[in-house]
């Protein structure tokens, strides 16, 4: 395409060129006697700038073309150092969260894991749920904000231990938010503990005003806390898991959500708590969600 346009300008300009050489033949050729030996130097004039032109213009396209080259190559090099730098901070505040406190790492896979299935299972297009997967991985990383001796508790938490856990999403919404290229999770991770009757934290946003991923976060996040053991209680089936998440349509829970996850069933959702132990068939595993195209 660029071949057949700079030939295109070539050509107008040429045309112009000589049909203006040959307009200033005729004004002259009006007024005085031109000789034969006369014309053919004038003639051999306008071909011989015309070529310096050609050549000039040559020389000019092909240093342009290789600058360009250069560029692109330097771009490309630049974008991709980027997109290093980018996997190595998501890697490290993973890695971060996982040392902290391993227990949040394989809730957040799980949790993935059903917020993916019910995205898909609502038509969420690939780029929710690539937004929607990568703030699961990392929607307790506030939690490096909060005390061991309260996250790592054994026991049931005092009523200001409790007051400490929930500034997790304010905190991780710190973290993350300040990062350019994963900020757009950042709602996310703040809102993920709404509710949606308005009676979550940390603002009590209501219904609607609660961005759909983070509602559909909410419901992932509850499958697996009632499936997991808790100091003050063993770990549930997801038959008893999906029938509590159903009781609270409306109220804790946004019934859009709600019917999805009964249209999973129980067997499709336990099924996600076996893959996830299994990296490879995570559909977006960490190392993979910062792309090219940060």
């Amino acid at each position: 395409m660029k071949n057949i346009r700079l030939a295109s300008e070539l050509t107008l300009i040429s045309g112009t060129y000589f049909l203006g050489a040959y307009f200033l033949y005729r004004k002259v050729s009006l007024r005085i006697s031109i000789s034969e030996r006369e014309i053919l130097i004038y003639s051999g004039l306008v071909v011989a700038v015309w070529v310096l032109y050609l050549v000039f213009s040559g020389y000019h396209f092909l240093n342009l073309g290789k600058q360009l080259r250069v560029k692109t190559k330097r771009e490309k090099e630049a974008a991709k150092r980027l997109n290093q730098a980018c996997q190595g901070t998501i890697k490290a505040l993973i890695s971060a969260l996982d040392c902290r406190d391993h227990a949040t790492w394989v809730h957040s896979t799980r949790v993935v894991g059903y917020a993916m299935a019910i995205a898909a299972q609502m038509g969420l297009d690939e780029e929710e749920q690539h937004k929607l997967a990568l703030a699961g991985y990392l929607h307790d990383i506030g939690k490096i904000g909060v005390p061991d001796h309260i996250l790592l508790k054994k026991s049931k938490l005092l009523p200001e231990e409790w007051e400490a856990i929930k500034r997790h999403p304010k905190i991780g919404y710190e973290i993350i938010h300040q990062l350019d290229f994963v900020n757009n999770t950042a709602d996310i991770i703040l809102l993920h503990h709404e509710h949606y009757d308005g009676g979550g934290y940390p603002f009590g946003l209501k219904g609607e005003k609660i961005p759909l991923t983070a509602r559909i976060f909410a419901v992932a996040d509850a499958l697996d806390a009632i499936t997991s053991d808790r100091p003050y209680r063993p770990a549930r089936s997801m038959e008893y898991a999906v029938q509590e998440v159903c009781s609270l349509s409306g109220q804790q829970f946004c019934p859009q959500c709600v019917k999805c996850v009964e249209a999973l069933g129980v067997e499709h959702l336990s099924q996600i708590e076996q893959d996830v132990k299994q990296p490879d068939k995570l559909k977006f595993k960490p190392e993979e969600l910062i792309y090219g195209g940060v």
